[in-house]
């Protein structure tokens, strides 16, 4: 954006990160606790780990919460909703930019799939279309990049993510609003795996 001129930048509200990462640690803490204080002494004939529970119990722990501080970090970092020369410039955590360059217009809308995913705001005009979650902005800031762009606000119904998709080709829906069954199984299988991990661990100590 350096060649150009910017008059608005909207950075992700951090604060929700930190408020999920507080609700998740004392969820944590007795568990690894525990698991520190099983490594560490062992069970049976087993000896322990001693004093290498400590990292042991960490990585155990912390593992399943990982992909969450991965993304939460790279979405902070990375993304951005700028008005640059009465352009909006939409970047997402992968550094990909979308741009809406009018004449514009947003949609306010709830998705029908299954429940799992709440209202959404969508930017698009005849070339582009990008979809954002508004629990991870502050709102009364982004509405200032609205006005400043002059976006014309669109009733979105109740769409599915099919009719999404044939409503603005370029769109990207994040997985787990269009393959929510697929993506549950998904995590179901991570879940079993990691409680092998453990269990793995425990027979080896």
């Amino acid at each position: 954006m350096s060649d150009r001129r910017t008059e608005l930048v909207v950075s992700p509200d951090k604060s929700r990160f930190g408020r999920v990462a507080w609700a998740i640690v004392p969820a944590a803490i007795l568990p690894g606790i525990s698991l520190t204080l099983m490594l560490a002494g062992g069970e049976g004939t087993s000896e322990g780990l001693g004093p290498a529970a400590v990292p042991a119990a960490v990585v155990l722990v912390a593992l399943p919460f990982l992909w969450y501080v991965t993304y939460a970090v790279l979405h902070t970092v990375n993304s951005y909703v700028a008005l640059v020369d009465d352009a909006v410039l939409v970047r997402n955590w992968a550094r990909r930019v979308t741009a809406i360059e009018g004449p514009g217009f947003l949609v306010r809308t709830p998705i029908d799939s299954n429940g799992t995913s709440g209202e959404v705001l969508i930017v698009s005009d005849d070339r582009a279309a990008v979809m954002l979650n508004p629990r991870q902005w502050r709102e009364a800031e982004l509405d200032r990049v609205w006005r400043s762009a002059a976006l014309q606000q669109r009733p979105g119904g109740l769409p599915t993510p099919r009719e999404l998709r044939r409503r603005y080709p370029t769109i990207r829906i994040p997985l787990h609003i269009r393959y929510p069954g697929t993506v549950y199984t998904f995590w179901t299988l991570l879940v079993v795996l990691y409680i092998g991990i453990v269990i793995n661990v425990f027979a080896r100590i």
